[in-house]
């Protein structure tokens, strides 16, 4: 896929990014982005909803992007989840905080603004950040609303759990039945406190009985990069297999043939040992005609190639070209070693092929020593043996006609052309060489040259008459 650019809108001047990574974490996603010069941005989003972009001079430590990036999802640019979220049409507004704030109290609870908020401690003073949330506390405490008060602690709590009016209000006895709620993880919370509820079952997603609640919830608020992000960090960091189907059945509603082979690579990388998955990417790889992809995966997990997967593969090497460099030619007959052991014939077909474009261009002792891995480990291949067949006689003046043979088996008519010739100038009287050399210059549609040796064929056949 190629890479992207989006715009950020700093007053009057405009800055093009380029993105490099994006972190999804519970309702954050965190965009990493580089200018031409090298600066670097992070453009924030709370759920679906852009905030503001920050130049990141210098990062504070232990900070919400710290937490982020270590239980969070992590994409490198580019990718299609990427995508989903930023746009090559949109300019994105860089909003300092003291807009935020404005922006949030118009649009949002407290709980959603104190939320945001400690989104962005690794650019600002967690100190002026906390007073800010604080403020919000005090605020339903004067209008008695002393739940959505207790909401705001427990934001605290995981904002700067070791702060002693945090701790000291978290105790209080006026708090002690909603904090029952809270340790029950009573089903109303979902309604009274869905952010601590998404919180809490994603912690414990590990129990798929939480996990099929998170996902229920993700989808019900169309936060389809965070859903899909569960299910990747699911498959990947606890191999839940399970996940992996439903997962595939959503990338085939929301993207083209293109964007789901970046995502299923994508998570090959983080789970390469799910079978289904490598099976998976094996076909797009011979559906989208990738060759070498192809077959660095049979090689590294001993693939089986069955029905249209076969045929495929039988076609791609039918029409490859070693000479273009996409294929890695040095490298190709270590992936063929595998297929000998579930599929002998189909490897050997795809070796002589091999052997016949490495000719053109290569010495026979440059494609014995290719050979090398498969001859390792089968010796009795076929062309394996004719390779070393054709070893001895190049070495064997004597036997420069039956080389010549073999070459012309290999169609490498140039080099069969040579060995004739020198048999040819070896036996004077012999006619067969010149009947090889007639019949090997029609074959390159010398029609001229063909019949000179014709004729020269018959004068020899009947002087030795």
């Amino acid at each position: 896929m190629k890479s992207m650019e989006c715009t950020v809108t700093d007053g009057k001047k405009q800055i093009v990014v380029q993105p490099a990574a994006m972190t999804v974490f519970l309702q954050n996603k965190m965009v990493e982005a580089y200018d031409a010069k090298g600066s670097v941005y992070y453009l924030v989003f709370f759920k679906n909803e852009y905030l503001t972009t920050w130049k990141a001079e210098s990062l504070r430590r232990r900070s919400f992007l710290e937490k982020a990036c270590k239980y969070g999802v992590v994409y490198q640019s580019p990718h299609p989840f990427i995508r989903e979220v930023l746009s090559s049409q949109t300019s994105y507004h860089k909003r300092s905080l003291s807009q935020l704030r404005g922006k949030f109290q118009g649009q949002h609870t407290t709980q959603e603004t104190a939320l945001m908020l400690t989104f962005f401690d690794a650019f600002v003073s967690k100190k002026e950040l906390f007073k800010e949330i604080q403020s919000f506390y005090y605020q339903h405490r004067r209008s008695g609303q002393l739940f959505l008060g207790y909401r705001i602690i427990r934001l605290l709590q995981d904002f700067t759990p070791k702060h002693s009016w945090v701790k000291q209000m978290a105790n209080d006895m006026e708090f002690s039945s909603f904090k029952d709620l809270y340790q029950r993880s009573a089903p109303e919370l979902w309604e009274k406190d869905p952010i601590y509820m998404e919180k809490a079952h994603f912690y414990a997603r590990k129990n798929s009985e939480n996990t099929t609640r998170l996902l229920q919830f993700l989808k019900e608020e169309k936060r389809w990069a965070e859903a899909f992000s569960l299910m990747v960090d699911l498959i990947s960091r606890y191999n839940a297999e399970a996940y992996y189907k439903e997962l595939l059945q959503w990338l085939k509603l929301y993207y083209d043939k293109e964007e789901q082979l970046a995502v299923l690579e994508d998570l090959y990388d983080r789970a390469p040992s799910i079978k289904r998955l490598q099976e998976d990417l094996l076909e797009m790889y011979l559906t989208e005609n990738k060759l070498e992809n192809a077959l660095i995966l049979i090689k590294r997990h001993h693939l089986a190639l069955e029905g249209k997967n076969e045929a495929a593969l039988e076609n791609m090497l039918a029409t490859m070209d070693l000479h273009t460099g996409s294929i890695p030619l040095d490298e190709l007959s270590t992936y063929i070693v595998p297929l000998y052991e579930t599929q002998p014939q189909k490897a050997e077909k795809i070796l002589q092929k091999c052997v016949h474009q490495l000719l053109s261009d290569r010495t026979i002792q440059d494609i014995m020593n290719w050979l090398a891995p498969v001859r390792e480990k089968y010796q009795s291949s076929p062309t394996v043996k004719q390779m070393d067949k054709m070893k001895k006689l190049r070495e064997d003046p004597d036997k420069q006609r039956e080389l010549g043979e073999m070459l012309y088996e290999f169609n490498q008519l140039d080099q069969a052309i040579e060995c004739f010739s020198w048999e040819m100038e070896l036996n004077t009287t012999d006619p067969e060489p010149v009947r090889w050399l007639s019949k090997i210059y029609l074959d390159l549609g010398k029609e001229a040259e063909s019949k000179a040796y014709q004729d020269l064929y018959r004068k020899m056949q009947k002087a030795n008459a």
